[in-house]
């Protein structure tokens, strides 16, 4: 069973959500939330897999929710269902910590596959939010075509985590440490001028080392 808490100040999409996923015996949804105390609160009492979460509510929720829960109970991931499609919004939900990100328009079957992907801690995507990413342009400058002094390495490293890949499974896979990765991340995001995982993603699909295709499929 997945134990699924519903964030939503909306009714009507919490009732909606819970009709949709009662009907299916592996869910179990363990209640709702239309604050973030009351979030709080049962996230301690339940420690849920997954807490499908719309933060684009300022009366109700916030982005920094995901953070707090995350010190809370270390085994409950986010899927986001949101309208909000606000490129620099969905970065943060991201680098917070947040496994996937559907829009309101997602029909059932992205719904029960992102609650799936979650659960098992692997990241699902729209395929309209990964539009939204690669919409994103990292440099506007004149020089976006010059190449980067990259190594193989460092290369390597930024398609692995474009794919969804943690740090630990990157060390795993490359026989190195995990602090030999985080320090080729910094020294990756140094060079191009980028702070985050999700635009180092950005790059390497604009640069080809990840097609749309290959991403989708890896979160």
């Amino acid at each position: 069973m997945i134990k699924i808490l519903i964030a939503d100040a909306q009714y009507l999409i919490r009732i909606g959500l819970k009709n949709l996923l009662s009907a299916r015996i592996d869910f179990d949804i363990i209640g709702e939330a239309i604050n973030s105390d009351e979030l709080f609160f049962m996230v301690r009492k339940h420690e849920p897999e997954v807490v499908i979460f719309d933060y684009n509510n300022a009366h109700s929720f916030d982005l920094d929710d995901i953070e707090k829960v995350k010190t809370i109970s270390s085994k409950t991931n986010f899927l986001i269902i949101s309208s909000d499609e606000n490129k620099a919004n969905i970065f943060k939900v991201i680098d917070f910590g947040a496994r996937s990100y559907l829009t309101k328009e997602c029909d059932e079957e992205e719904i029960i596959d992102a609650i799936y992907a979650t659960a098992k801690n692997e990241k699902f995507l729209c395929h309209k939010v990964v539009d939204i990413i690669i919409d994103k342009h990292i440099h506007t400058d004149e020089d976006t075509c010059k190449p980067f002094n990259l190594s193989l390495r460092e290369t390597e490293i930024i398609k692995l985590t474009a794919k969804g890949w943690t740090a630990k499974t990157i060390a795993k896979h490359l026989f190195l440490s995990t602090h030999t990765v985080y320090t080729h991340k910094k020294n990756i995001m140094k060079k191009l001028k980028i702070n985050s995982s999700s635009e180092m993603i950005v790059y390497a699909i604009q640069n080809s080392l990840v097609t749309k295709e290959e991403l989708t499929e890896a979160v």
